[in-house]
């Protein structure tokens, strides 16, 4: 979709807003497959504009507001990005394999049971944009049926995934694989390029939210973020099943999932959880699942979801 180049952000704010509107109608014209790229296109409007929001970073709802330009927030991302693998994953959902999967560095949460510490605290492969292309492209051929946008957490590097996709040339879904704390702003930025929400519900109230991952209005904004996904995009829910949470957490996450998002959406209940990292430093999950807990979710969800993976 064509857009006019401007020079003030907010210029580019007034165009997008503009060009927002009528992009659903665009995309629904069986034409559109027809079309060169554009010299300059909507996608590259929002590239710009992310790379301009970097400067006062409000990427998730940490709102750090530092110019990462010059310092870093929270998440220790400055301009460059960063990832530590990419391959085709044969062990997501089984309508997304095989899916390639790229592992950006860095997080938004700081996660004490945090399974991916070695890639959330480090900085491996700078991500260059037409070589990320040239790869996706390639796993595409190979066979990937998406690209997987994942971490750590990939809201903090959407301006180098907008540059990324404009080089790319398949015509390839996009699944954002996130902790769903992205800002209001981002979302209005990416929910456009994005195909599949592949989000994750951690928890069922604010505290747990705040004493093992050190977020604060949790349910607040993963909240509001799921109803937005849900009216842009697929949507696909993943549920870690902790020890001793189920009451304060899965059922309560099951509940509002079933309430508010209807009960048959799609969603991951998962056992995989394993003490890791600092996880030791709390004696209530400091162990694996107990059987009796995993029976205890499993009847929770599915007697108020009937579509669980």
């Amino acid at each position: 979709m064509p857009a006019e180049k401007a020079e003030s952000f907010e210029e580019k704010m007034e165009i997008h807003s503009k060009l927002k509107k009528e992009f659903k109608r665009y995309l629904d014209d069986p034409e559109i497959l027809k079309e060169k790229p554009q010299e300059y296109s909507f996608l590259h409007l929002k590239k710009d504009i992310l790379f301009e929001m970097l400067k006062e970073c409000k990427f998730c709802e940490r709102r750090c507001e530092v110019n990462r330009y010059e310092k870093r927030g929270f998440c220790k991302c400055g301009v460059v990005s960063y990832f530590s693998s990419e391959f085709l994953h044969m062990g997501e959902e089984p309508e997304l394999i095989p899916s390639h999967t790229i592992f950006f560095n860095r997080c938004t949460f700081g996660c004490v049971f945090c399974q991916n510490y070695d890639i959330v605290y480090s900085d491996d492969f700078m991500a260059d944009a037409r070589e990320l292309a040239y790869i996706i492209d390639r796993r595409y051929r190979q066979g990937s049926r998406n690209v997987n946008f994942v971490g750590g957490n990939p809201d903090q590097h959407a301006h180098t995934i907008a540059e990324i996709l404009i080089h790319v040339e398949s015509n390839i879904p996009v699944v954002w694989n996130s902790n769903m704390y992205h800002s209001i702003e981002l979302a209005e930025i990416i929910e456009d390029f994005v195909d599949v929400w592949l989000g994750d519900f951690k928890y069922g109230n604010d505290k747990c939210a705040l004493r093992y991952s050190k977020v604060p209005r949790y349910m607040e904004v993963v909240q509001r973020n799921f109803l937005r996904a849900k009216e842009n995009g697929e949507l696909l829910i993943r549920h870690l099943v902790m020890p001793e949470h189920i009451e304060c957490c899965t059922q309560r996450v099951v509940d509002w999932v079933s309430e508010n998002l209807g009960k048959d959406v799609r969603f991951n209940l998962m056992f995989q959880y394993y003490p890791t990292f600092k996880a030791y430093e709390y004696p209530e999950i400091a162990r694996r699942l107990t059987v009796e807990e995993m029976k205890k979710a499993y009847s929770i969800a599915s007697r108020k979801l009937t579509n669980l993976v």
